[in-house]
């Protein structure tokens, strides 16, 4: 099997009405499964109403339907497990996927912080799992991420046929690490980005970060994936990486108070910076922040994905462009600046705060 005759979702909050929508775009029949009916309510009235104008297509809803129950799944031949981040949640959704799927059945996960094969440790059939996983977001950027130490050759194939029917450039990446290759350059640009706030504030980091090419500096970036999806990726990531992408502890304070307040970023309009509807009103600052910290930072990440076997140079390169929408990579970035200076910027913030991120590879 390559292309499915049926797809399905599991998961009905952005990201996963996204991939849905994605695959009603491609032509695909799509099951979109959440055990929220409210989840799956707010998704069809998205699907109805935005998407259509976002894809410029036309009654997408009426490829896709909204249950409740994965038993609706029986028939499907490729599923994208997009839920939250939480180890024991995927392992339960993929075990009782399993209970309904036949044998053959490709399941996709969209993790952005453990692996294929952290999910799979007490699957049956561990050899249908791969990574799947969209940039954020997804609808504007065209790259996912295939990986799968353990998948058959069938399963990935599967994998890279439903990304290039949905229009998504498939990276097939060399071994499979918490983070992927995209999380872990993004993780390292927000890490750095938590470090300088000990001496700025949020908007002269994302403002210094804007005056170097940054669509979006790091503080902005944690805002749209959510503080609180954040701190949990920072936490599944210690467990494979220990404390290299953790915020110093009066941050972390910070973020967790944050949480608490309901202070989550874009989706509820208040983070570092206040959000109107998708755009951050980040403020005018006296004087931006020196952002070679968080651009060294980034560039040291990529070496440590290229000595992982993670991806070569190139793919780290166009992973980036891909999945941030810009036209530099990290070894774009350190041929430009020079790997001297680059490391003497690394070697000076680690010897300063003793932080992870910053301990020079190269």
């Amino acid at each position: 099997m390559t292309r499915p005759t049926h797809t399905g979702v599991v998961g009905a909050g952005l990201m996963g009405r996204d991939i849905a929508g994605l695959l009603a775009n491609g032509g695909f029949p799509v099951t979109l499964v959440d055990v929220d009916p409210d989840a799956l309510a707010s998704a069809r009235d998205y699907h109805e109403t935005v998407l259509p104008a976002a894809l410029a297509a036309d009654d997408l809803a009426s490829r896709i339907r909204y249950e409740t129950d994965l038993a609706a799944l029986s028939d499907a031949e490729f599923v994208v497990e997009a839920v939250p981040e939480r180890l024991d949640l995927k392992r339960g959704v993929l075990a009782d996927l399993e209970a309904v799927l036949a044998p053959d059945a490709v399941v996709a996960t969209n993790t952005s912080s453990l692996t294929p094969g952290d999910i799979t440790a007490e699957a049956t059939h561990p050899e249908r799992v791969v990574l799947f996983h969209f940039a954020n977001p997804a609808l504007e950027r065209d790259l996912v991420e295939i990986a799968g130490d353990d998948a058959t050759e069938a399963a990935l194939a599967t994998a890279r046929e439903v990304a290039a029917a949905i229009d998504r450039h498939p990276v097939e990446l060399g071994a499979e690490y918490r983070a992927n290759c995209l999380s872990r350059l993004s993780a390292s640009i927000k890490c750095a980005g938590t470090w300088e706030l000990l001496a700025a504030d949020a908007a002269a980091v994302d403002r210094g970060a804007a005056s170097v090419g940054f669509d979006r500096g790091p503080m902005e970036f944690i805002d749209l994936i959510g503080v609180d999806v954040h701190l949990a990726t920072v936490d599944n990531l210690a467990d494979a990486y220990g404390d290299r992408y953790a915020p110093p502890p009066p941050v972390r304070e910070r973020m967790e108070a944050m949480v608490e307040t309901g202070d989550l970023g874009k989706k509820r309009g208040q983070g570092f910076f206040e959000w109107d509807g998708d755009t951050c009103l980040l403020p005018a600052v006296d004087e931006p922040h020196d952002a070679t910290p968080v651009v060294a930072a980034l560039v040291n990440e990529a070496h440590r994905l290229v000595a992982d076997g993670v991806a070569d140079r190139e793919t780290v390169d166009e992973v980036l462009k891909r999945g941030s929408g810009g036209d530099v990579g990290p070894f774009d970035v350190e041929a430009m600046l020079g790997r001297e200076f680059l490391r003497e910027a690394l070697a000076e913030r680690h010897e300063e705060t003793g932080a992870g991120v910053y301990e020079p590879v190269f």
